[in-house]
C-alpha cells in the first residue's frame, strides 16, 4: 500500500484488493486536481461532485460500505458543519481519517466505532480544524501505530512536533506499508510527514 498527502486534507491510497485487484482511493479530491482514475472518493467534509465519473464509487455520508475488497465506515462527528470520520480496511491494515474534525476530544461511541488503527490521519491546522494540542489529546485516545499529520502550514508542524515530543522528522514523498511492518500499539507511535504532491 502507497499513500500520497495531495495537500490540505487529501490523500491518495494506492491498494491492491484480496483478488490482487490495484485501486486507487482518494480522500477528499481537490479543486482543480484530476482523479478521474479513483476507484473510490471519500468526501469528509465537501458534496461537491465536479470530479465525479461513472465509474467511481463515491462516499459522502456515514455508514458501513464495501467495495471492491475495501471496507469503509462514515462515522458521524457530532459537529455543526457535517464533517465525516472515515475508517478504511484494506490489505488487513486499518486507517482513520478524521476529516475537517474541530472538536477538542472524541465521545466513547465514536472511540469504539473508530476501533483499532494502524494510521491516523490527523488535521492540526487549529482554525478549520482542531489544533496541535487538541490533536495530541484524539491520538491518546485512538492509538494509532502510525500518525500522518495533514491539514498544516510549517509552523504548525513544528508546534505539533514539539508537543508529541519530537522535532525534526525527515518528509517523504510517500508512505509504503504493509500490516507485518506495523509496529504494534504498544510500541511509541511513528510519526509520518508526508510532502505534498
Amino acid at each position: 500500500m502507497k499513500i500520497n498527502w495531495c495537500g490540505d486534507s487529501c490523500f491518495e491510497i494506492n491498494c491492491t484488493s484480496r483478488d490482487k485487484e490495484n485501486i486507487l482511493v482518494v480522500i477528499d479530491p481537490k479543486e482543480g486536481k484530476k482523479f478521474d482514475k479513483a476507484d473510490i472518493v471519500l468526501q469528509t467534509h465537501s458534496k461537491e461532485n465536479d470530479f465525479k465519473t461513472g465509474s467511481q464509487f463515491v462516499i459522502s455520508s456515514c455508514g458501513e460500505y464495501e467495495r471492491k475488497g475495501v471496507f469503509i465506515q462514515g462515522i458521524m462527528s457530532f459537529q455543526d458543519d457535517s464533517n465525516i470520520i472515515y475508517t478504511l480496511e484494506v490489505e488487513d491494515v486499518r486507517i482513520c481519517h478524521l476529516g475537517y474534525y474541530k472538536k477538542d476530544s472524541l465521545n466513547e461511541e465514536q472511540i469504539k466505532e473508530i476501533g483499532n488503527i494502524d494510521v491516523l490521519m490527523v488535521p492540526i491546522e487549529g482554525n478549520k480544524t482542531i489544533n496541535h494540542s487538541e490533536a495530541v489529546k484524539i491520538i491518546s485516545l485512538i492509538q494509532p501505530s502510525i500518525i500522518i499529520p495533514m491539514c498544516y502550514k510549517k509552523e504548525l508542524l513544528e508546534q505539533f512536533l514539539k508537543a508529541m515530543g519530537e522535532k525534526d522528522i525527515e518528509p517523504k514523498d510517500k508512505l509504503s506499508i504493509q500490516k507485518k511492518n506495523i509496529n504494534s500499539s504498544e510500541e511509541k507511535a511513528e510519526i509520518v510527514i508526508l510532502e505534498e504532491k
